[in-house]
């Protein structure tokens, strides 16, 4: 899990452990931390980093903004919170994040197809 991407129901922010995933970074302040597992992990830099996601129609990149870089942290996270604000939602049975198309229908689209593994969401 430490190079996944998990989709995280609980974070508020995305997060990514490795700085060759940026695209660029900015340093954080000094006392920029998150509370993981009871600890306060200090985020180095704020950036943006591009992802290849599984679609139904195969391959596509995506770029998440905003991205805290800690490299002490166990794994990488895409904030569902982050996502749902830009009107993407997350169909935990038909593991897959969607998107609405058409709000008086209700018709959805699929976008990132999901692989469950251990428990997790990875993308």
């Amino acid at each position: 899990l430490l190079r996944s991407w998990i989709l995280d129901p609980g974070s508020d922010i995305h997060v990514c452990n490795n700085d060759e995933e940026f695209d660029w970074t900015e340093p954080a302040s000094d006392d920029e931390f998150i509370l993981a597992g009871g600890k306060e992990l200090r985020i180095e830099a704020w950036g943006q980093v591009t992802l290849t996601l599984q679609t139904p129609s195969g391959s596509k990149e995506t770029t998440l903004k905003h991205v805290a870089l800690i490299p002490s942290f166990f794994t990488n996270l895409v904030s569902l919170a982050r996502l749902t604000h830009l009107y993407f939602h997350f169909d935990s049975g038909r593991l897959c994040i969607y998107k609405i198309i058409d709000y008086t229908t209700f018709t959805t689209q699929p976008v990132v197809k999901l692989t469950r593994f251990g428990g997790h969401w990875l993308m």
